[in-house]
């Protein structure tokens, strides 16, 4: 009878343990750091903005699987310094290629005027990031905004 006892007694401190495997605990979850700066023509941005990391090869399967590559984001201040992230702020990337967005917006200029614009030319495209499994980390991305 004590050896149930015992073996109910660790069963929460198992399942505490399964849990926190399955849930990506720690550097389990294949994360690489990725980091960089922002610039507009060679100097700081005008305003603080976002990068937005969007997988080039995600599939349906994967999106619900949450396996291979995973959107990620990353705030720049003033500076134009950001780390991205998937799950938290700054704790990397999936390896894998993405297409990356920017969002670097003026604030409204009157109470008429809801929509902020966008500080970046129209016709401007940011290169895609390449993540790679294996290399140097952290993984250097720099945009320059022309």
């Amino acid at each position: 009878m004590n050896s149930f006892k015992n073996q109910l007694r660790s069963w929460p401190l198992f399942a505490a343990a399964v849990l926190a495997a399955a849930t990506g605990c720690g550097g389990a979850k294949g994360l690489v750091p990725v980091e960089g700066r922002v610039t507009f023509s060679g100097k700081e941005p005008p305003a603080c903005g976002y990068l937005y990391f969007v997988p080039r090869e995600m599939s349906v399967n994967e999106r619900h699987d949450r396996v291979g590559s995973l959107p990620g984001t990353a705030l720049f201040l003033q500076d134009g310094l950001f780390r991205a992230g998937t799950f938290t702020p700054g704790d990397g990337l999936r390896p894998g290629s993405y297409e990356v967005r920017l969002d670097c917006s003026a604030a409204p200029s009157t109470a008429h005027d809801s929509r902020p614009s966008s500080l970046a030319p129209s016709d401007f495209t940011p290169p895609d990031l390449v993540v790679p499994a294996t290399g140097p980390r952290p993984v250097h991305y720099g945009l320059d905004v022309r």
